[in-house]
């Protein structure tokens, strides 16, 4: 995820939006499939520990229904939480795809327009939820969640995967010493389509 930290926001505002506002897309550790190329992680750019270092970091979401009804609309909740009190920043990519085709899957919502955005992909027709600059909750210790819509695609998408990435940021206006979670490649989430109801046989 390609976000700063930056302490002199007044001296370099330019900079800051740039950086800030949020990850560029594709960045959530989606695997490779259906042609397309493996996502990388934030750690591709937050360095200084290895993914999922600690064991503490949990990124979870929920609402995500267990089967799905072709065009219904449904709230979902992403949480990542560390107990660390120096974790003080935080933010999310997420993004839906067929777990077949590997494209994009459903259309998010937003719904928390000063704490989320909604970034369009360039690859596979994927669209991508994460934070904005507002929503990294400065100076927030334990956690934070964000909230946004999803309906759901048609039902001959499949099912479909969730893959989200996670930055328990320790606020020191670099790029080092971010903690990266993810369950990526496994995906932190998967919906099927529901089944219609066979009408029985008359007698």
């Amino acid at each position: 995820m390609r976000w700063s930290w930056l302490a002199g926001l007044a001296l370099v505002p330019v900079v800051a939006l740039a950086s800030s506002t949020g990850p560029q897309p594709g960045t959530t550790g989606a695997p490779k499939g259906g042609g397309f190329p493996a996502e990388p992680d934030c750690t591709s750019c937050h360095t200084g520990f290895p993914l999922n270092s600690d064991g503490r970091g949990r990124l979870t979401l929920s609402g995500v229904p267990e089967r799905y009804v072709p065009g219904q609309r449904y709230t979902l909740t992403l949480e990542l939480r560390h107990p660390d009190e120096e974790r003080k920043r935080w933010g999310f990519q997420l993004t839906a795809i067929s777990a077949s085709k590997f494209t994009g899957a459903g259309e998010f919502v937003i719904t928390d327009t000063p704490n989320t955005e909604l970034i369009r992909g360039t690859t596979a027709g994927r669209s991508y939820l994460s934070h904005s600059y507002y929503g990294t909750g400065v100076g927030e210790v334990g956690g934070r969640q964000w909230s946004f819509d999803w309906i759901a695609p048609p039902a001959a998408t499949g099912k479909v995967a969730f893959y989200a990435v996670g930055n328990a940021s320790n606020l020191d206006g670099s790029k080092e010493g971010d903690r990266i979670y993810t369950p990526s490649p496994k995906p932190i989430a998967v919906t099927a389509p529901a089944t219609k109801k066979r009408k029985k046989a008359q007698s």
